[in-house]
């Protein structure tokens, strides 16, 4: 009978010893993945070595004559290791977020039932000779089924992560696994007990360049494709590329700003997992840049896309987030121009967006204005200006109709010309000059305030200090012009006379 010794367990498993001293070794390199993912390869490591090393062992009291209590606690060992080593697996390649209990389960349920069964013969139980002996059932391949079921999960769990790659990313740790495993369904059927360590080292290490590999492809923070994959892609893949989408999302910077980076991240994050809620087929989803995303639709028509689009925003209104949206089908297998006109059209939507948001901020400030002037007596006036910095539109509040003796804006249009007109000759073209210069002054330093006289409904002229400030838009361009009017006569009257005595 052979002896067991250190020697021998090393010898016999050499290849494997070496391949996973040398994982080991690399992992203490490894800049692409987490520190809970090489923690979690560090501890399959132990785990297919003490299978390993249990195997030995368990073969070696195997060719004794007589049944030892070594055996008894070795086999049911070896069969719960082998599924949780495959678990292990699960959690290296940070399979395992959700519903971990569940998944544990089987195996915290199972290691009871193995570890009594030689007393209660349910699945297996060794005489006093030392035979193995299966129970007369199909619960006899109970372990084999175990063992199984964790295979099927990390297939499913691996396919799902992965999804966003294609198949072409994927094809080569799926064929690992289903030839490594037809191996084992090989030894089962035909009764050969065999040590599967070698195998799990493989597979580790196969799944560990495979997830190294893949990672170099994620975006760290969101795990969409990042810009590297996008401009290889968009090459690679122009062939069957039909549409892509412009993605970009509003505010990050003043998340940033005001909210700090964690914040700025979460934001990230969330409008990552809403541009993949779907998991539409034939969809990959990049970040190319901070705030910036490009989507590419494989062998997609455009009515497809635009659907998605649309459930795209319809999971961001979910949320306290705003994207920018530009869409265009690629013609001539020309990738990166259809982005470029993607890109036009989300900037143009982008521009629609921060509009709106600006205006509503545009009125809410008129509003809060509006009642000041009510509690303080003067006026208020308004002006609003399109994309191209053209004046569109003038207001003059019911409040400065009633100083200067008008009742609505029939005797009192809305034009620029119903106050200008009515200037003081003498400070007519300084007052416009200023009002225009405030307008041109596309840096925003400059403020309309001026002192002039104003021909009033009655006919006398009276004075008044108005002020105007600038809403613009990000490029500089004017939004709206919002002011206010009082009626300073009677200080103006207070100096005249106190400097005539």
């Amino acid at each position: 009978m052979e002896q067991i010794s250190i020697a021998s367990l090393t010898l016999s498993n050499y290849i494997m010893v070496a391949e996973l001293l040398g994982l080991w070794v690399m992992l203490g390199s490894n800049v692409h993945l987490s520190k809970k993912t090489i923690t979690a390869t560090r501890i399959v490591i132990i785990l297919i070595f003490m299978e390993a090393v249990c195997w030995g062992v368990e073969r070696y009291t195997r060719e004794i004559g007589y049944l030892t209590w070594t055996r008894i606690i070795l086999t049911p060992t070896i069969y719960l290791l082998h599924p949780i080593i495959m678990l292990g697996i699960m959690e290296m390649a940070e399979l395992v977020n959700k519903n971990r209990l569940a998944l544990y389960l089987p195996i915290l349920i199972s290691a009871p039932l193995l570890y009594s069964s030689q007393w209660t013969h349910l699945f297996y139980w060794f005489d006093h000779n030392n035979l193995y002996i299966a129970a007369d059932s199909i619960l006899q391949y109970y372990p084999y089924f175990l063992f199984l079921l964790y295979v099927l999960l990390f297939i499913s769990a691996f396919t799902i992560r992965y999804a966003r790659y294609g198949t072409a990313e994927r094809k080569g740790i799926l064929v690992s696994i289903v030839a490594a495993f037809i191996g084992v369904f090989l030894h089962i059927i035909f009764d050969v007990y065999a040590d599967y360590s070698t195998l799990f080292a493989s597979l580790l290490i196969i799944d560990y360049l495979s997830l190294y590999v893949l990672t170099a492809k994620e975006d760290t923070l969101t795990h969409l494709l990042n810009r590297q994959c996008y401009y290889s892609d968009s090459e690679g893949q122009k062939d069957i590329i039909t549409a892509v989408v412009s993605v970009d999302m509003n505010d990050l910077k003043r998340i940033n700003d005001t909210q700090g980076h964690d914040s700025g991240d979460k934001a990230l994050k969330t409008v990552a997992e809403c541009l993949t809620t779907n998991r539409l087929k034939n969809k990959k989803v990049y970040r190319i840049g901070g705030d910036e995303f490009a989507i590419f639709y494989l062998n997609k028509k455009e009515d497809t896309v635009l659907k998605d689009i649309e459930q795209m925003r319809s999971e961001l209104a979910k949320t306290k987030y705003v994207c920018a949206f530009g869409h265009e089908m690629v013609r001539d297998k020309d990738v990166l121009g259809a982005m470029q006109l993607a890109d036009r059209e989300m900037y143009s939507n982008k521009a629609k967006l921060k509009d709106s948001d600006a205006r509503r901020i545009a009125a809410h400030r008129e509003a809060t204005i509006r009642v000041m002037h009510e509690a303080l007596g003067s006026g208020m006036w308004g002006m609003e200006f399109d994309e191209k910095g053209n004046m569109i539109s003038v207001e003059w509040s019911p409040e400065f109709r009633k100083m200067i003796g008008y009742s609505d804006e029939s005797d009192f249009p809305n034009k620029l010309e119903s106050w200008s007109d009515r200037l003081y000759p003498d400070d007519k073209e300084r007052v416009l000059k200023e009002f225009n210069d405030t307008i041109a002054d596309y840096s925003g330093e400059k403020n309309y305030d001026v002192e002039y006289r104003f021909k009033v409904k009655d006919g006398m002229w009276r004075w008044f200090h108005a002020i105007g400030r600038l809403l613009r838009r990000e490029n500089g361009v004017p939004l709206s012009y919002v002011g206010m009017f009082v009626d300073i006569t009677d200080q103006k009257n207070g100096r005249e006379q106190r400097h005539t005595i």
